[in-house]
C-alpha cells in the first residue's frame, strides 16, 4: 500500500469509518494502481498522483463494462476514486481534481421477468438439504450456520463473520450484540431456529475458546465474506439457484415486511437501516402476490361485473 493510500485509510479511520468500508476502499485503490502501474507505468504517489489525468480515469471506467461488472460496483468504484482524489486536493496533493470526469451511472430497473432479488422456500430447502449433508461438498455445517445467522436475524455477511464463539449463547437466548455497518454497536433479534445450526457446527470444531472466531475459513482463520460467498457459490450453483450472499438478507427483509406483526418499520429496525427509504429497496414481491393484491382491494368485490347486468 502506497503512503497516499494509506494517509487517505487513516483519514478514514479517523472518521470511524467501519473497518469492512475503509478495507474495501483500500482494496479497490490498490486495484486501481495495479491497473495503472500496467497500462500506464504510474503509481499512487505525490510524485505521480498530478500525471493522472480524467482521460485515464475515464478509460479505467471504461474498462468495468469491458469487464461486465455491474452498474451498482462500477459506480461504488467511481465513487471511490472521487473520495480519494477528493482527499488529494483537500490536502494540497493536487490542484485539480481530475474525477470531474466520471459520472456515476443509473441502474436500469430490471424487467419482471428477471429474477427477484430474494429466495423462494423451495430454493431455500434445496440448498439445505445440500448443507445439511456433510459428505457433499466442504464446509457445510458451517455454511449452513451462517445461512440459518443471516436468515434469522438480518445480519450482513460481514457482521455475521465478525461474531466470536462467546456470542454463541447470545443467540441461544434470541438477541446478539455486534457492530453494524455504519460502526455502532447494536443488539439484534435472532430467531430461535438459530442456535441448533450453530451449535451442529461448534460440536464439528471441538473445543472452542471464548474469544475465537464464530466462524472460521479453511485455513483456521476468521471467515470474511469474500471466502463465504466462494463457498456459497459452489453450492448455490451445483443446486442450480441464483448465487450471492445479500441474497439472504434480502429474503429476510422481504419476509419480515409481509409478516402480519411485521411491517417496513419492523424490517427497517431489523435490518439495522436508518430509514425506510433504504429498506424498501430490500423488498420484493413475486408476481403471485402483487395479483393477490390487486384483487384483494377493499373495492373489488364491488366492482366485479356480475353486481352491474
Amino acid at each position: 500500500m502506497t503512503k497516499l493510500i494509506e494517509l487517505f485509510i487513516n483519514h478514514l479511520s479517523a472518521e470511524e469509518k467501519a473497518g469492512n468500508t475503509t478495507g474495501h476502499y483500500a482494496e479497490v485503490l490498490e486495484r486501481f494502481e495495479a491497473w495503472l502501474f500496467k497500462h500506464h507505468h504510474l503509481a499512487l504517489s505525490e510524485a505521480d498522483a498530478g500525471k493522472i489525468t480524467g482521460l485515464i480515469l475515464v478509460e479505467y471506467y471504461q474498462s468495468f463494462h469491458q469487464r461486465n461488472l455491474r452498474t451498482a460496483t462500477r459506480n461504488n468504484y467511481a465513487v471511490i476514486l472521487k473520495k480519494f482524489f477528493r482527499f488529494l486536493v483537500n490536502t494540497g496533493v493536487l490542484s485539480e481534481d481530475p474525477t470531474a470526469a466520471l459520472h456515476s451511472v443509473r441502474e436500469r430497473k430490471k424487467p419482471d421477468t428477471e429474477e427477484e432479488k430474494e429466495y423462494t422456500p423451495e430454493q431455500l430447502k434445496v440448498l439445505l438439504e445440500l448443507l445439511s449433508d456433510p459428505k457433499s461438498a466442504r464446509n457445510c455445517a458451517r455454511d449452513a450456520a451462517v445461512v440459518a445467522l443471516i436468515l434469522g436475524s438480518g445480519l450482513r455477511a460481514s457482521e455475521a463473520c465478525s461474531l466470536n464463539v462467546e456470542d454463541a449463547q447470545a443467540i441461544k437466548y434470541g438477541r446478539v450484540r455486534c457492530k453494524r455497518k455504519g460502526g455502532g454497536w447494536a443488539n439484534v433479534e435472532v430467531a430461535g431456529f438459530v442456535s441448533p445450526y450453530i451449535e451442529r457446527y461448534l460440536w464439528t470444531r471441538g473445543k472452542c475458546d471464548p474469544d475465537q472466531p464464530l466462524f472460521l475459513s479453511q485455513k483456521g482463520q476468521r471467515l470474511t465474506r469474500t471466502a463465504l460467498w466462494k463457498s456459497l457459490h459452489a453450492k448455490q450453483c451445483s443446486v442450480g439457484i441464483p448465487t450471492g450472499v445479500h441474497r439472504f438478507r434480502h429474503t429476510f427483509t422481504s419476509d419480515v415486511d409481509r409478516n402480519p406483526i411485521g411491517g417496513a418499520a419492523v424490517s427497517r429496525d431489523l435490518a439495522g437501516h436508518r430509514s425506510v427509504a433504504v429498506t424498501n429497496t430490500y423488498l420484493h414481491s413475486n408476481h403471485e402476490e402483487r395479483q393477490q393484491v390487486v384483487n384483494s382491494m377493499g373495492y373489488a368485490e364491488l366492482l366485479k361485473p356480475d353486481n352491474f347486468t
